[in-house]
């Protein structure tokens, strides 16, 4: 066996092997939000898939997931000073899918428990220079800014740059982590 073939190997035993359970999550939430905030039956618009997941360098056993979902403009007077209530209100549209879920507010994120993995789910509202504003809860509520496909698009950037390696070593180095 030459190195190559071991490393392909290694790469083939932690591939994902839940992906359609993954995406049937991500879009069975995105869907209850959708209903809620757009009157939409939609289980792909309004989020985007980040994290380790969404830069394609997540591996097998995966146990959080990050997702961002996008909130109309027209909900921001509702929840500009109201943090808390808008996790609240996002937790009770999950709720509603998932009914047997440990479902929580978690500062940033609702958490969304499942036997074997986490969903964190970010609302968001888009900015025009196309970062996003999150919701804060801690020390009494506050806004913040994040902008999470500019860093996924500099991680393709550098792994085009490196022939598909670096996505590749990022996996690698994160089966080594959880070992």
């Amino acid at each position: 066996m030459s190195t190559a073939t071991d490393f392909k190997t290694l790469l083939d035993n932690i591939k994902i092997d839940n992906a359609g359970q993954i995406s049937k999550r991500y879009g069975r939430i995105t869907k209850a939000l959708n209903q809620y905030f757009y009157n939409l039956d939609s289980k792909t618009a309004n989020s985007l898939q980040v994290g380790s997941y969404g830069r394609f360098t997540g591996i097998r056993g995966i146990s959080d997931l990050d997702m961002l979902y996008f909130l109309p403009a027209t909900a921001w007077p509702r929840f500009r000073d109201r943090q808390s209530y808008l996790l609240q209100v996002v937790k009770t549209e999950i709720k509603k899918t998932f009914k047997n879920t440990d479902i929580r507010g978690d500062g940033q994120v609702v958490v969304v428990k499942f036997k074997n993995q986490e969903v964190e789910v970010v609302p968001v509202f888009s900015n025009e220079d196309g970062t996003f504003t999150y919701p804060d809860t801690h020390d009494g509520g506050s806004w913040k800014v994040c902008n999470p496909r500019a860093e996924m698009s500099s991680f393709r950037a550098l792994n085009d740059d490196r022939k598909g390696h670096l996505r590749r070593l990022s996996k690698m180095i994160r089966a080594w982590k959880a070992r």
